[in-house]
């Protein structure tokens, strides 16, 4: 008799042993798709050139989604050397270029701005109106800068282009 109740406990154990377990996988699995849906509402941005949306990608973070704040700084050096080994978009010289930005969460954009980085360091300020702007006359390759001050914060995006 006692041995069918030490098998009984091990059951019992092992059902409870299985509980935990589930319990913890699933808790581990929430988390995860938690933290995927929250990176996925992120402001996301692409520009709109001809007929293509080349999406861009994220750089220093400071947003806030009335629940909780993400902040990431990203070195702009880091940043450029990064950016400049991804795949070029290619544009024609004096071509506008329209942003879009998705996934705003209700955020209002105060201002935008967009800068140029040539290989060699040189920063340029481009005009921005009605989130469009247009590309430079002076070939080559660059790395657009791109940041948006808004009602819920601050976010900076970055492509590599090669102005043909």
């Amino acid at each position: 008799m006692k041995v069918q109740s030490a098998k009984c406990g091990v059951y019992v154990l092992s059902g409870l042993g299985a509980v935990i377990v589930f319990f913890l996988l699933l808790l581990k699995n929430s988390a995860f798709f938690l933290e995927e849906e929250y990176d996925q509402n992120k402001p996301e941005a692409a520009l709109a050139v001809n007929e293509h949306t080349y999406h861009l990608h994220k750089g220093s973070i400071n947003w806030s989604n009335g629940r909780s704040t993400t902040k990431k700084e990203i070195n702009v050096y880091d940043l450029y050397t990064y950016i400049s080994q991804q795949k070029s978009i290619p544009l024609q010289q004096q071509q506008l270029v329209k942003l879009h930005f998705s996934n705003l969460d209700g955020a209002y954009i105060r201002s935008v701005s967009v800068h140029i980085w040539r290989d060699n360091g040189e920063k340029t300020k481009l005009f921005v109106k009605n989130n469009e702007f247009k590309v430079p006359k002076n070939q080559g390759l660059y790395v657009v800068d791109i940041a948006i001050n808004s009602t819920r914060g601050t976010m900076q995006y970055a492509a590599n282009v090669q102005i043909q």
